[in-house]
């Protein structure tokens, strides 16, 4: 599956960013939404009454953005709790069952086991899998980025997703090594760097063959995230930063 040759911005929506961006329709959140180009819908962070609905909402206040439905675990950083993972396939079912769906959906790699169930749900109504690692304590070694691909190549999921703990200046250039390699292999792509010394892989790395990168609408919902706003501004100027040594000096006027 060749990648797709645009450049994805995803903002996550929680409950206070939808709630907010349905209560007023100039909250300072709906700019945000409209800068994305795409949106990650955090189901975990909502109750679970409000699930098979949550699509119809979004796409009512930005009907234009592609979807990436997430239910998180709680050991990927997320609150869903991880003794119910076995109990997410009959939920993405009931999500999958709404009267409008994610074009995606994120599966975390340690559930890949669930992959060949939950795409017989998925691929017959059009919405692909996006299979995501987090590692918030290291980048990976060159060899276990290339087993990581191997695996996702091997079920046929069509996006892969790898963020991990940056811990020093160079820590990424892994991670840029295996989009390069890797990015134009799946429709979407991701390989970024967590926390500080990651900030500017999130940009970066769409220089170095990937096409999916995220940021954070209100507060951060992971180590390093940029909000989108600026994250809009640095994308739009990519013709005037050739460096990372550029982007850090952007970002730090916010």
């Amino acid at each position: 599956m060749p990648s797709d040759s645009r450049k994805y911005l995803v903002g996550l929506v929680g409950p206070d960013v939808l709630e907010a961006a349905e209560k007023d329709l100039f909250h300072p959140v709906r700019l945000d939404l409209d800068n994305c180009d795409a949106i990650e819908i955090r189901y975990d962070f909502f109750d679970e009454s409000e699930w098979p609905t949550l699509s119809e909402r979004v796409r009512h206040i930005v009907d234009n953005k592609i979807q990436i439905g997430t239910i998180r675990l709680q050991r990927d950083g997320g609150k869903f709790p991880d003794a119910r993972a076995v109990e997410r396939l009959e939920l993405w079912k009931r999500i999958l069952s709404g009267k409008q769906v994610p074009e995606w959906l994120d599966l975390e790699r340690d559930c890949l086991s669930d992959f060949k169930a939950l795409n017989d749900m998925a691929y017959p109504i059009g919405v692909s899998l996006l299979i995501s690692e987090h590692n918030f304590v290291r980048i990976p070694t060159d060899m276990e980025l290339e087993t990581f691909a191997a695996d996702i190549k091997r079920v046929g999921a069509q996006g892969l997703k790898i963020a991990a703990m940056s811990n020093s200046d160079s820590d990424c250039d892994r991670l840029y090594k295996f989009a390069k390699k890797y990015g134009k292999k799946f429709q979407l792509f991701a390989a970024f760097g967590m926390g500080e010394t990651g900030r500017v892989s999130r940009l970066w790395s769409l220089n170095e063959g990937a096409n999916l990168t995220y940021g954070s609408i209100g507060h951060s919902e992971a180590p390093g995230q940029i909000e989108v706003s600026v994250m809009r501004r640095a994308l739009d100027q990519t013709e005037n930063l050739h460096s990372q040594m550029e982007i850090l000096a952007f970002l730090e006027q916010f």
